[in-house]
């Protein structure tokens, strides 16, 4: 009998070895990875039962390379082994025997080849046909395609025709209706997922039933699958991969601490945006469950995204958050340094080193430095005193304003006709005036926060923000750029703006009202039109990092929120294309 061993486990691939060769009558072929058993295919002439890991790798499996071997040696036998949950695998298994790696023994591997070499082969498995054909309606949804099979559910692509809005529609297996535990358990896990809100992970929007079948519907995610992105061979910098990781991570911390059992995280369940913003599919569900070990989990989404690191930094990440075997608040917490030390690298390069060539560049005679001296406390003595009358520079608070919205339809995003009631909104952004009073206010309390607010964040301060508040009080420079009390604040998180606009006794727009505050009743293209008008939106495209920008919308970089613009929708909201 000649056999192929597949385990990626040094450590334990070399015991099981042994154990199978000292097996009488048995030639063993031991391979690291599905490339070396497929090299070994190549040249085999006999093969009576292939053992491999289900899941090798981010990209390989071995369900590949069981087609691959069974195309040549029909008559083999398969034993999978398995350190995953294999939920949702059911088709690509195709009846062969599994062995949980939990982990196995070397005589249990032995014991389990020698059932698998006696049994009979698993009839061919056909996919089954979806339950649902395109352009079934369940209520208000049309059913456009199936997307995945789980042993319980299957889910689809679908729209809500009332509202034409896409949704994933889960599915109980209709072979299932008739058993009161599995109806239970999937009412359950209706329930845990519409109690979990946060922003990284896929909200449920209704749970119903209709001509006899038992579903629940959820967001689509925005962006592409993970899924998709590997197998294109995508590859993305240190930043990229960061801001990915730091989103499941976030989303992951949210569920796990709040006791939610979860599977196996994969590559379909993750969704990355044109930013780099990652969301997930809720995969949380009540307990009983097999809970997972954290620090495996984290290991396993690392090893997840490694193949879309590129060299250098970006695998050098990627390596060093595996070598701290972080449970997921850990890793929560590691990224949150990664990225500030990043953001902080990234303004350094941009505008001091700038900044710096041109100081060096200046060759400023001794009596210029004397002018200038005497014209900047020729400026503070002249501000002192008008201030003292009443009449120096405009640097006042300015008070928010709130617009009313009508109520009405409008057309939404590619052409959708919409309908909302009437809503109010802010006419400007929020000023570093308006949130230096949310600050003060709040005195560091958490009573604003959202409830899922993350644990690692512990409060509503933008980073330097005692060095930014005084540029603006003073109406002066920071890194270069003028900015005052009534300038944008930046540097503030969803969080942050939640807890804000809780403060201010509001709340914030929806997609939706955004839109039509925006565009609109006509879903017009820019705020001001359809024809782009240069210098209208303040897009910091003439941006300098010496003070000297400004040439096409008058501004270096922010612009105060009360100026005079172009970039104002039909119904008087300010800066909805730029600043």
């Amino acid at each position: 009998m000649t056999l192929l061993f597949l385990d990626s486990n040094a450590a334990t691939r070399g015991p099981r070895t042994e154990a199978l060769k000292a097996h009488p009558g048995w030639t063993v072929k031991s391979v690291p990875n599905v490339a070396e058993a497929l090299a070994w295919l190549g040249s085999a002439t006999r093969l009576d039962l292939l053992i491999t890991e289900a899941v090798v790798d981010a990209t390989s499996t071995g369900f590949e390379l069981r087609d691959r071997a069974l195309a040549k040696f029909p008559q083999a036998r398969v034993l999978f082994t398995t350190r995953y949950d294999l939920s949702g695998f059911e088709d690509r298994i195709a009846g062969w025997t599994v062995l949980p790696d939990a982990p196995f023994s070397p005589e249990k591997l032995v014991q389990k080849a020698r059932a698998a070499l006696g049994a009979t082969p698993p009839p061919s498995i056909v996919p089954q046909p979806p339950h649902l054909d395109p352009g079934t309606m369940l209520g208000q949804y049309q059913v456009m395609e199936r997307l995945t099979v789980e042993p319980e559910s299957e889910t689809y692509r679908a729209i809500q025709v009332t509202v034409q809005r896409p949704v994933a529609l889960v599915l109980l297996r209709p072979d299932l209706l008739g058993q009161a535990d599995a109806v239970a358990d999937f009412k359950a896990r209706e329930r845990l997922k519409a109690s979990i809100s946060h922003p990284r992970i896929a909200p449920l929007y209704e749970a119903s039933s209709a001509g006899g079948l038992i579903f629940y519907t959820r967001e689509m995610p925005r962006g592409r699958p993970l899924e998709d992105i590997l197998a294109a061979g995508e590859h993305y910098s240190e930043r990229k991969i960061a801001e990915i990781l730091f989103g499941v991570a976030e989303a992951m911390h949210h569920g796990v601490s709040r006791g939610h059992h979860h599977r196996r995280l994969m590559a379909r369940d993750i969704f990355v945006d044109s930013e780099n913003q990652a969301s997930i599919v809720n995969l949380f569900r009540p307990g009983g469950s097999r809970p997972r070990v954290p620090e495996e989990e984290v290991r396993a989404l690392l090893e997840l995204v490694s193949p879309l690191a590129a060299e250098g930094k970006a695998r050098g990440l990627i390596s060093g958050l595996i070598e701290k075997n972080h449970d997921w608040a850990g890793l929560l917490e590691d990224l949150d340094d990664v990225r500030e030390a990043m953001r902080e690298r990234s303004i350094m390069r941009r505008i001091e080193a700038e900044e710096s060539q041109v100081a060096a560049d200046r060759n400023i005679p001794w009596w210029g430095w004397a002018l200038v001296v005497g014209a900047v406390i020729l400026v503070f003595v002249l501000g002192s005193e008008l201030g003292k009358n009443g009449v120096g520079a405009r640097n006042f608070v300015l008070e928010p304003e709130m617009v009313r919205i009508p109520a009405g339809r409008f057309i939404f995003q590619n052409g959708a006709r919409r309908n909302l009631p009437d809503y109010w909104i802010s006419r400007h952004e929020v000023t570093i005036g308006q949130y230096a009073d949310f600050i003060a206010a709040i005195g560091g309390g958490t009573a604003l926060d959202h409830p899922s607010q993350p644990k690692t964040k512990t409060g509503h301060t933008p980073p330097k923000w005692a060095e930014i508040l005084a540029a603006a009080k003073a109406g002066a420079t920071y890194n270069g750029q003028p900015i005052s009390l009534n300038t944008p604040v930046t540097q503030v998180d969803w969080w942050d703006a939640y807890a804000y606009a809780r403060w201010r006794g509001q709340r914030l727009p929806t997609e939706e009202e955004w839109e039509k505050a925006a565009r609109g009743e006509d879903g017009r293209r820019l705020p001001w039109g359809a024809k782009p008008l240069k210098g209208a939106a303040n897009l910091g495209e003439d941006y300098d990092a010496n003070g000297k920008g400004g040439k096409v919308d008058g501004h270096v970089f922010w612009a105060p929120v009360d100026r005079q613009t172009q970039d104002i929708s039909p119904f008087g909201i300010h800066d909805m294309a730029g600043n």
